[in-house]
């Protein structure tokens, strides 16, 4: 809970009041944390590369979840949305923002998301990553999850097949906790056979669901070691078996 740290000395009636103004609008910011996207159960792009195979099966099979949210991921969205809002204002005709890309198709998967930045005229992919001082220091040594690379070489490969030349894609590190000045632009060539080989294993996991189910393919998928996805699929089960009591 936050502190409401009054500083005038002994509280009368009306500051009583105002405390409490200040605590209400306090408990109400988490409730903008859930949003669509953290309700969302059908895999995208971001989620293909997880180390949590696991969870991409999950994702994979529909599978319910808990829809929460956090402080940090907030601040990751309303940079997102910052960004997007001034580089449009000012360079609209130097990239495409926001713009919704579908990626692939696979009997009852469609695999679509949408992709921060495209810089037009140098086919160069951006996606805007807002990381802790970790996040930061690993990108400036080069060392960025697999999860990561796969998501700009599927945003590659949904702009490639809206006709356009893709030579680069980029990720860039914005730290949450530091100056803008140390942010790390982690640059990749463009590798379309990193973003089949992906999906290729999307539609494995498929095949094998068809003929073992879903709850046997989820079963043999290795489990990350630690997922913060996991803990929202247990934390669904935890709320159906409590609503069953």
């Amino acid at each position: 809970m936050t502190k409401i740290n009054f500083i005038d000395g002994d509280e009368d009636p009306q500051d009583v009041k105002a405390i409490a103004a200040a605590s209400r609008w306090m408990e109400r910011v988490p409730e903008l944390f859930i949003t669509e996207r953290s309700r969302q159960i059908q895999i995208g792009i971001s989620e293909v590369g997880m180390e949590c195979k696991k969870c991409v099966a999950r994702k994979l099979a529909l599978t319910p979840r808990a829809a929460d949210g956090a402080w940090y991921p907030f601040i990751g969205t309303s940079v997102h949305d910052g960004l997007e809002a001034g580089f449009s204002e000012r360079w609209p005709d130097e990239y495409k923002l926001e713009e919704r890309l579908f990626v692939h198709e696979y009997k009852d998967l469609k695999l679509t998301g949408s992709c921060d930045m495209f810089a037009v005229n140098d086919g160069v992919v951006n996606d805007w990553k807002v990381v802790g001082k970790t996040g930061v220091r690993d990108a400036g040594n080069g060392k960025v999850k697999d999860q990561y690379k796969i998501q700009a070489m599927l945003y590659g490969y949904g702009w490639e097949q809206k006709g356009f030349d893709v030579t680069h894609v980029a990720l860039s590190f914005l730290p949450r906790e530091d100056k803008l000045e140390n942010a790390v632009v982690v640059l990749m060539r463009y590798d379309k056979a990193l973003a089949l080989q992906a999906l290729a294993e999307l539609e494995s996991m498929m095949d094998a669901a068809e003929i073992m189910g879903w709850d046997a393919v989820i079963d043999r998928q290795p489990k990350a070691g630690f997922c913060f996805s996991c803990r929202r699929y247990d934390q669904h089960d935890h709320i159906d078996v409590e609503s069953m009591i």
